[in-house]
């Protein structure tokens, strides 16, 4: 089966485990940066209040998280390679990209 060139396409649909965890560790994440908070309804429909950062200042939160994770897993691939001797073909099928692909998104100073 050939793979398609470039980054995998964004996933339509994550199971709900790891959304529910990764809702909650941006919301540790603004604790841990002490972002100012305010009570907000749980949902639309709820007159329940829970204190949590404003929904704007997460999403740029969550953008600025996905871009340091993105750092992240470029060292664990270099990590890969120096300690494992993964090869470039390797990362690439893990990743689900060409070889050229995934040389080109994690190769240092790329």
């Amino acid at each position: 089966m050939a793979r398609a060139a470039g980054r995998p396409p964004n996933p339509t649909t994550i199971d709900g485990a790891t959304m529910a965890a990764v809702r909650g560790v941006l919301l540790d994440l603004a604790r841990e940066l002490k972002l100012p908070r305010r009570h907000y309804p749980v949902s639309k429909r709820s007159k329940r209040l829970v204190l949590q950062p404003p929904p704007l200042d997460l999403a740029v939160l969550a953008v600025k998280a996905a871009q340091a994770l993105e750092l992240v897993a470029a060292e664990h691939v270099q990590r890969a390679r120096d300690l494992d001797g993964a090869t470039w073909a390797q990362v690439g099928e893990a990743f689900g990209v060409t070889t050229q692909s995934a040389h080109s998104r994690f190769y240092p100073g790329s």
